[in-house]
């Protein structure tokens, strides 16, 4: 890299921090092509980034944080290593995560000067790795810049108020249960609650299913997520109500009381959110796939499949 230049971070993912967090995946490719692969990819990186006019201009609000030989590495260089960094490390101190990250950027980049000073800038693996790497970021920002323009808050809610109907949920109850074996301790449970016995204190008294601790507490479930017999019964109590008679299903006997109801009615914006704008994001890049390749010329050369 020429004197002056700038370091780019995207080597960060050819590095891997183990250990004290400063190893190199390099100890872990044999010295074979795979080595020689991952070399080019850092040598790219480093080299493609010369700096431009407004990288200079940059200076004040982006500073230096260090230099090799000449090539600056910036502030923005180590927070962009820092965002690359797999999520096993986001325990570890930030200080120390900043040092290995500004170690691994030094290394990088007296990697990529030295390979440009041998002239592997000229190589054809260096060469068709450039190529195609150049491809893979040109497809990435493409898609992420199409993604920035069509999938906006205001976009994703319109298209929640579009679909409420379909989103809407079916009722849902939060119900309290005792399970019992008999059909005989059910009744003298039930016995107990005409009696004015509080209906957890029952549960974590009685009940053999794994819910007693929590007071036989079985949070909200769907007509569907329950066993036929025991959805009947709780669906058919009104809030604050518990089954005059046991419920048998091939779990046992159980004594069932219903603590909250919510009508069928479609999820809040934010629980969806996040599952709406991957539906669009889908939908978005497939269209514009179709468009672009309508208004291409496209050739393949692939041999025929044997028969």
């Amino acid at each position: 890299m020429a004197a002056g230049g700038r370091a780019m971070i995207p080597f960060i993912n050819v590095f891997c921090l183990e250990d004290t967090v400063m190893g190199s995946i390099f100890s872990q490719i044999p010295a074979s092509a795979g080595r020689l692969a991952a070399f080019v990819m850092l040598a790219f990186f480093a080299i493609v980034s010369a700096p431009s006019a407004q990288d200079r201009g940059a200076e004040g609000a982006d500073p230096v944080v260090a230099r090799v030989d000449g090539t600056a590495i910036r502030q923005s260089d180590v927070l962009a290593g820092l965002e690359n960094l797999p999520p096993q490390y986001a325990d570890l101190p930030r200080e120390t995560l900043i040092k290995a990250v500004m170690e691994k950027i030094i290394d990088g980049t007296l990697a990529a000067n030295r390979a440009r000073a041998a002239g592997l800038h000229k190589d054809p693996a260096y060469l068709l790795a450039r190529s195609r790497a150049e491809s893979q970021l040109l497809e990435q920002l493409f898609i992420q810049r199409l993604v920035e323009r069509k999938i906006t808050k205001r976009a994703v809610l319109r298209r929640y108020q579009r679909d409420r109907k379909s989103l809407v949920r079916g009722k849902r109850v939060r119900a309290r249960h005792i399970l019992l074996k008999t059909r005989q301790r059910a009744l003298a449970v039930i016995d107990e609650l005409r009696r004015g016995q509080d209906f957890a204190e029952l549960a974590r008294t009685y009940s053999t299913g794994p819910s007693k601790t929590q007071g036989g507490d079985l949070g909200f479930f769907k007509r569907d997520q329950m066993a036929p017999a025991f959805s009947k019964a709780a669906f058919a109590l009104r809030k604050g109500e518990y089954s005059r008679a046991p419920v048998q299903t091939k779990f046992g006997w159980h004594v069932i009381k219903v603590e909250d109801i919510k009508a069928a009615a479609p999820p809040p914006f934010e629980e969806v959110r996040a599952e709406l704008e991957r539906k669009m994001t889908d939908e978005v890049i497939d269209k514009e796939m179709q468009s672009l390749r309508k208004g291409a010329k496209i050739e393949r050369f692939l041999p025929a499949a044997p028969k």
